[in-house]
């Protein structure tokens, strides 16, 4: 990633080390260091100063972190109000979020577990977390098999206008 900034932002930024070097006189020659090269214009060593920045995430990766939540919050809830007996036709772990792979879905796992975790989104997904039935982190790509259950959970998500899934959409979303 190459960093550039504008005077003005290097100006912004030099204000930022010296109001810090006031509050922190023990890191003095460190926020002087990054004064001089903000002063100086040293592009090469800007990541130096402000870390390892992540690029934006796409709206096209959030969105469909949000639709693939939503779909295990429709089957998780349609599962839950099926009879005992609907129930024993299929498996709880397939209607609970199996996570993204932390190593190769990376913004997909980051989002997803900053919209559960942090921002507050899908409240059941975090209490199944915290009973130890949902792992964030699947070790295992999974995009492509959310995708097949999108595929079929979208026509169905505009005809159940609140509903909860019943047995039969819940197999036809898992393909069962």
């Amino acid at each position: 990633m190459s960093l550039n900034f504008s005077k003005e932002q290097r100006a912004l930024l030099i204000n930022q080390f010296e109001i810090l070097k006031h509050l922190d006189p023990s890191s003095t020659e460190e926020y002087d260091n990054k004064i001089e090269i903000l002063y100086n214009g040293y592009s090469y060593f800007y990541e130096d100063i402000v870390g390892d920045i992540n690029e934006d995430l796409s709206g096209a990766v959030s969105r469909k972190v949000l639709d693939i939540l939503s779909l295990y919050r429709a089957l998780y809830f349609g599962y839950e109000n099926l009879t005992e007996e609907e129930q024993e036709q299929i498996e709880e772990r397939d209607v609970i979020f199996r996570g993204f792979d932390g190593n190769e879905e990376i913004p997909y796992y980051k989002f997803a577990q900053f919209a559960v975790t942090k921002a507050g989104l899908y409240g059941e997904i975090k209490e199944l977390i915290q009973e130890g039935k949902v792992e964030m982190n699947s070790h295992a790509n999974r995009l492509r098999y959310y995708n097949d259950l999108l595929s079929r959970w979208e026509p169905l998500r505009e005809e159940l206008n609140g509903e909860n899934l019943n047995l039969e959409q819940i197999k036809h979303v898992l393909n069962k």
